[in-house]
């Protein structure tokens, strides 16, 4: 079923994504967060934080203050209602990585029904927040990942690109990590010191590889790796080191998508 969208509104208008937690959002994900940060009293009703629950988050998101020091008695939600909105996402993000697929998928409901940008997806193996995608890229994305025997790696550069905490850094070399292991045993299956750089130039020196289309432009793969490669200012040492942006990253990660669905699905081969 499509989702309702009110009389006079543009459905284009829908298609753009919202950052952070809007007004309309917060009542949802306050009420996501009480059963994780408060309980009911027996005697009044009225809701309480549970020091337990916010002294845990405290550990590990190391706050100053913490959120324990932020408590001032009143029942929830208390000072979790002037949460900056960034703040509020980090603590979503924190209970699904504690919690089970039936809590991830509830907080994923209430996105996507307030068009969140955000979405539920997986960091380093476990479920957690990640920017949302266009379904026809997020497509793409899911199949090169659980269709490959590079999926691992290709996972952990989505995530480094478009987790909570973004490192374009990371993200960059685990693009690259991920197409030399869906390349390798394709062109270089004798070479077990296969770096990207080594397979294009056997590509090169081979001068008979192309993807699985029609015409005379059927090397794109190779100018496409190659672009990828040199694009990694930072795997230089000295003066040559660069750390990447974190467009030029994520520009990274999806040229990593293309060049593993190609490599792993037979589409890039010699000819003849």
């Amino acid at each position: 079923m499509t989702q309702w969208i009110p009389r006079g509104e543009d459905a284009a208008a829908r298609e753009v994504l919202v950052g952070g937690v809007p007004s309309y959002m917060r009542p949802a994900i306050l009420d996501f967060l009480k059963p994780h940060f408060a309980r009911a009293s027996r005697t009044t009703g009225a809701w309480y934080f549970q020091r337990d629950s916010l002294t845990m988050f405290d550990l590990v998101a190391r706050l100053r203050p913490s959120y324990v020091d932020r408590l001032d008695g009143s029942s929830w939600p208390g000072f979790f209602s002037r949460l900056p909105e960034e703040e509020l996402l980090d603590v979503a993000d924190w209970v699904v990585h504690q919690n089970n697929r039936t809590v991830a998928q509830s907080l994923d409901r209430i996105l996507e029904a307030a068009g969140s940008a955000w979405t539920i997806g997986k960091r380093n193996g476990n479920d957690g927040l990640v920017r949302r995608m266009p379904e026809s890229v997020q497509v793409a994305v899911d199949a090169a990942i659980s269709r490959s025997s590079s999926g691992r790696l290709l996972g952990e550069a989505w995530a480094a690109a478009y987790g909570r905490v973004p490192d374009p850094e990371e993200a960059y070399e685990k693009a690259v990590k991920a197409v030399e292991e869906a390349a390798a045993p394709v062109v270089s299956p004798k070479n077990s010191l296969t770096t990207l750089g080594t397979i294009i130039r056997d590509m090169k020196a081979q001068q008979d590889w192309a993807i699985d289309l029609p015409g005379r432009a059927t090397d794109v793969a190779i100018p496409l790796a190659e672009a990828l490669w040199s694009g990694q200012e930072s795997r230089h040492g000295g003066n040559g080191y660069r750390r990447p942006t974190q467009g030029e990253a994520e520009t990274a990660v999806i040229l990593s998508v293309t060049l593993v669905q190609l490599f792993s699905s037979g589409s890039v081969r010699r000819r003849g």
